[in-house]
């Protein structure tokens, strides 16, 4: 039987992945937050890596994972009044009693003080 340095590799990589993951804090979600920004109806139609089906449907994905782990979510849109549109409604249904935070034109949430408000509380 021939050993590889290849072999001893795998072996050597694997010894040190569960040894190091001793030395890290795994999320938890007492510590997690969902933020959901500007998934609106508007700028759904500029999304080109996807078609809009499949966009949608990762979102709502990803909405239903925080909703089963029961993690805080918070939802914002920038200029729902304009061509950005409304917050996508699967979404914003299925987060009712969640902070909503409609900002007057902020391009960057972190702009707008109620979201970083928001953010920084540490009960949601």
């Amino acid at each position: 039987m021939r050993f590889s340095l290849t072999a001893a590799f795998i072996g050597a990589t694997a010894l040190i992945s569960t040894v190091s993951a001793d030395f890290y804090n795994r999320l938890n979600v007492d510590d997690a937050l969902f933020l959901f920004v500007d998934h609106q109806t508007g700028l759904m139609n500029l999304v080109q890596d996807y078609n809009p089906d499949t966009y949608l449907n990762n979102v709502m994905g990803l909405a239903e994972s925080a909703k089963y782990f029961n993690v805080p979510t918070i939802l914002t849109t920038s200029r729902e009044d304009g061509p950005n549109g409304i917050m996508l409604p699967e979404l914003k249904s299925l987060f009712p009693n969640s902070t909503y935070i409609a900002r007057p034109g902020q391009i960057n949430a972190w702009d707008d003080k109620r979201f970083v408000k928001v953010c920084n509380q540490k009960d949601r």
